[in-house]
């Protein structure tokens, strides 16, 4: 606790002291809210037992602390405040009266001393003072701007705003706030200046055209502009189409420049996808090997492809491959992506991976083929069945039954047989194929053993015998015959 301190109310009902220099100098140019942060930290100076920081001042004055860290810079620049620390901010009151018993070094006078004369030169009828210079030469050392583009920007304001000139403080804020714009944009030539002042004085023009289309009789803001340097430097959209584009905006209750900007964005977004669409076509004419133009069924057909999940790299997939086989029409790549989607597959990325795995399934077939005994190209057919035998059984179990089939009529059919036996009971190694395909066999020749015909007990026949049965035998065939 201090030796000495003052009750605990007293800085509600206190004083706090407001030289007269502030309110006479420094106050007119400076907002609302920041003459409030000043006058309020001005206080807490004469009461420190009421600091509670940034955020307290944010909540006894109901702002944002963002704009009492603004405040403290623009006092800071303004030479009223010192900043002794960063984080947390803190800042250090300077006294007025010693300001103007200190007499700036002589390094500080002469320094800009021609900048300086310039500066006032180029502004006739208006008469600079301290705080006016003092701006423009933190341009120069806090800004890096060189002097003769900072003598520019000057010019191009004076220019742009004619007779009406505000005062200097008004004049100058807006200054800084362009001279921060162009370091920003690192603007530090005369020649990136010009530049920069011709793109822009154009879309201040565009926007004043669009303002008065509107029927309004006013300047454009800052926002305004920049939409209009938009849609000329980025969109590439001329200040006919843009007028033109004026006209739909009737249809909201007030026009407006954000409601034009969707009209635009919604109009170059179709001619953006439009163009697209276009280069893909000729693309697509180009594999096919084919000289026409893009037509409107050409990209029709495209949209069609596109509709129907396709991406691009697909769809230029299948136009190569057409090409390669010598099939010249838009109706080539749709019968290729049908087959395509048939099997479920419309990136490029899932056609691969699916060739890939035909590519595998044939190399299977052939293995079979070769097991069998089957002699002949492989065919879509064949490897789709292929393909079921591997889902029911493994494929060591697979090519086994393939060995089994050697030598039949219908190799393929057998197969087929064994599989499905196997895959209903159950079987789907090539252990459990082998133990089952053996135990087929074996039940096979036992049921084959017992169908032959039985063996009769045999009887000795007399010669006597034997005639008599020839003789009876003979004369009923003549019977019979008869």
């Amino acid at each position: 606790m201090s030796f000495c301190a003052f009750a605990g109310r007293d800085a509600m009902f206190g004083i706090t002291p407001v030289e007269n220099m502030f309110i006479l100098e420094y106050m007119p140019g400076a907002t609302g809210d920041f003459v409030r942060v000043y006058l309020y930290g001005l206080m807490l100076c004469h009461h420190p037992e009421m600091d509670e920081g940034i955020d307290g001042m944010a909540r006894a004055l109901r702002i944002e602390t963002d704009t009492i860290i603004s405040a403290y810079r623009y006092w800071e620049r303004e030479g009223l405040v010192a900043r002794m620390t960063d984080n947390p901010p803190t800042y250090e009151y300077l006294s007025l009266s010693s300001m103007t018993r200190q007499a700036e070094p002589l390094d500080e006078v002469y320094k800009y001393k021609n900048f300086n004369r310039e500066l006032q030169n180029a502004l006739p009828g208006m008469v600079l003072d301290s705080h006016e210079y003092r701006i423009a030469n933190e341009w120069l050392d806090i800004l890096n701007l060189p002097e003769d583009v900072v003598l520019y920007l000057v010019h191009t304001e004076i220019a742009k705003r004619g007779k009406k000139l505000p005062a200097p403080r008004t004049l100058f804020k807006h200054l800084d706030e362009t001279a921060t714009l162009w370091a920003n944009e690192g603007i530090y030539s005369i020649d990136q200046a010009e530049e920069f002042v011709a793109k822009s004085g154009a879309a201040y023009q565009n926007a004043k055209a669009v303002i008065k289309q509107f029927g309004q009789t006013r300047n454009p803001t800052k926002d305004e502009i920049a939409l209009s340097e938009k849609w000329m430097n980025e969109w590439n959209l001329p200040l006919d189409a843009i007028i033109a584009a004026c006209a739909d905006t009737v249809k909201g209750a007030v026009p407006s420049f954000g409601y034009l900007d969707k009209i635009l964005m919604s109009r170059v977004s179709s001619e953006d996808k439009a163009d697209e669409a276009r280069e893909k076509v000729k693309i697509l004419l180009s594999h096919l090997g084919t000289a026409s133009r893009p037509t409107q069924a050409h990209l029709s057909a495209y949209q069609s492809f596109i509709e129907a999940g396709f991406d691009f790299p697909a769809i230029e997939q299948a136009a190569i491959l057409c090409g390669e086989n010598n099939r010249r029409t838009f109706e080539d790549i749709q019968r290729k992506l049908d087959q395509w989607k048939k099997m479920g597959v419309t990136t490029l990325a899932e056609i691969e991976e699916e060739r890939r795995i035909q590519k595998q399934y044939t190399d299977i077939t052939l293995s079979i083929f070769e097991k069998c005994g089957i002699d002949r190209k492989v065919v879509k057919s064949d490897i789709s069945q292929v393909r079921i035998w591997t889902a029911l059984i493994e494929l060591d179990a697979v090519l086994y039954a393939a060995e089994c089939a050697f030598g039949t009529d219908a190799p393929m059919k057998y197969i087929n047989k064994l599989i499905v036996s196997w895959s209903a009971k159950g079987i789907k190694t090539l252990d459990a194929a082998q133990k089952e395909y053996a135990l087929h066999r074996l039940e096979g020749a036992q049921k084959q053993e017992n169908t032959k015909t039985p063996a009769y007990q045999q009887r000795n026949v007399t010669d006597d015998e034997f005639e008599h049965g020839f003789y009876v035998d003979v004369m009923n065939r003549k019977r019979a015959d008869q």
